[in-house]
């Protein structure tokens, strides 16, 4: 394979096995962004799937550097019900997917409030 050949989905599971859950989720209509910073250099990717109440999202910033979200919109008070940083890409997609959708038992529903403090 040439260094500018695009890999195949099945070479990238047999050499990244922990990417399957995000095989998983493109199959199931999540978009899938890259992230750039200010001079176009590659961040990061940014998976994410909303539905009319409600955003999932999962940022990948290395192999070991993995942010799950949901957002939930009301028209009072909108904001992150569940958020999970952590270097376990498939734990943390595994939860996301799994959370129950609002309103339903068990779904998360306490907006996640910034901390006011500034941290350097």
């Amino acid at each position: 394979m040439s260094l500018h050949e695009p890999i195949t989905e099945a070479a990238a599971l047999r050499r990244f096995p922990e990417l399957a859950e995000l095989v998983e989720i493109r199959r199931a209509g999540w978009d899938f962004h890259r992230l750039h910073d200010e001079n176009g250099d590659l961040l990061g990717i940014a998976a994410s799937h909303s539905k009319q109440r409600y955003t999932d999202a999962v940022f990948l910033f290395d192999r070991a550097h993995f942010v799950g979200c949901r957002t939930v919109t009301d028209e009072d008070d909108g904001g992150v019900v569940w958020l999970k940083e952590g270097k376990d890409l498939q734990e943390i997609v595994r939860e996301l997917v799994d959370l129950p959708a609002p309103g339903e038992p068990g779904a998360p529903a306490l907006i996640i409030r910034a901390s006011a403090l500034w941290t350097p």
